[in-house]
């Protein structure tokens, strides 16, 4: 996939005014009529006009905000596949069942009714546990897993809490 972004010569940031000043200045340098001005002894070779064709499918992609978006997605998702950087795929039954304890915030609703009832300390308070699911890195980090969701998606990326690496952990599927 052609880096739209880098053909036009701006960041993949640039607002839609450097876009299109990039695009004029580029296009009036390589457009088929301003080189035969210029007596190019091939004013219509293919490169020429490949980057010709280049620049404007740039600039009818990056110019339409719905378009840039999908663009975006993809160049996205293309680099995330050339530079993989996925670790395992591995099943949710795989990774190791863990209690993760959960502090609570106190609430000012609660500080005050505590100061009504004497009886209630807040070291009385028990942090709320959880079932989370780890699997352990190269890098020594480990990823953490809430667990299956509402989204019912069949994988989900998990990040190392220590490095940039990923894994892919495969939730189980269930029929309804």
């Amino acid at each position: 996939m052609p880096d739209f972004y880098e053909l036009l010569n701006v960041p993949s940031t640039a607002s839609f005014d450097e876009i299109k000043c990039s695009y004029k200045q580029l296009i009036l340098q390589c457009h088929p009529d301003k080189l035969r001005q210029l007596d190019d002894p091939n004013p219509g070779s293919e490169a020429q006009n490949s980057d010709f064709n280049a620049i404007n499918a740039a600039w009818n992609t990056l110019k339409d905000p719905i378009r840039r978006k999908h663009y975006d997605a993809e160049l996205l998702q293309s680099k995330f596949q050339a530079h993989s950087n996925i670790y395992a795929s591995v099943k949710l039954d795989e990774m190791q069942r863990i209690v993760v304890e959960i502090e609570e915030d106190d609430d000012p609703s609660a500080s005050s009714s505590s100061a009504q009832e004497p009886d209630h300390h807040p070291a009385d308070k028990e942090p709320a546990t959880m079932w989370s699911y780890a699997y352990d890195c190269r890098c020594g980090g480990q990823y953490l897993f809430d667990g299956p969701g509402d989204d019912e998606s069949p994988e989900v990326i998990v990040e190392c809490n220590e490095c940039s690496l990923v894994i892919i952990v495969k939730q189980p599927t269930t029929c309804k």
